[in-house]
């Protein structure tokens, strides 16, 4: 089993996203991607995560979280960046404001750890006690921190 700190690294994480909408900070965090290693084509995983359209979902504290995605062999390995909107953007997928977005790649072969990585994520921002902590976690490392001790508890 993959654990989030083999895909998502700190350098990773911007928790200060300036994008007012959904394709714009999906944008803003596949950028920080363009060098990482295990990207094989940068160009090709960014066409497989902007041609899904991924709903905005919306939390029991009303606010939103997105999980772009893209399954793709540009990719060798699990790949994934997150962002944290500080004032929200809105969706029309939700009535609240979009807070969190994360992005993952996704190696076609990768079926079942795609779906894990994805249903950790959602189930550990649909609790709200563990949403509020992200959206005030002081800096990307104790965003990560954060992230990882709850997977821990899964």
């Amino acid at each position: 089993m993959i654990s989030l700190s083999e895909i998502l690294l700190p350098e990773h994480i911007n928790l200060q996203l300036d994008a007012l909408d959904q394709t714009t900070a999906v944008e803003e965090l596949l950028f920080p991607l363009r060098g990482d290693i295990r990207i094989g084509n940068w160009d090709t995983l960014r066409a497989s995560i902007l041609e899904r359209a991924a709903p905005a979902v919306s939390t029991d504290d009303g606010f939103g979280i997105v999980i772009a995605h893209g399954r793709t062999n540009a990719v060798n390995s699990l790949v994934m960046s997150a962002g944290r909107s500080p004032n929200g953007f809105p969706s029309p997928d939700i009535q609240g404001s979009v807070r969190l977005v994360f992005v993952v790649g996704i190696p076609t072969a990768l079926n079942q750890e795609y779906l894990r990585v994805v249903g950790t994520i959602a189930r550990l921002c649909g609790k709200p006690e563990t949403l509020q902590k992200l959206l005030h976690a002081p800096s990307a490392r104790s965003f990560l921190d954060l992230l990882l001790s709850w997977e821990n508890k899964l």
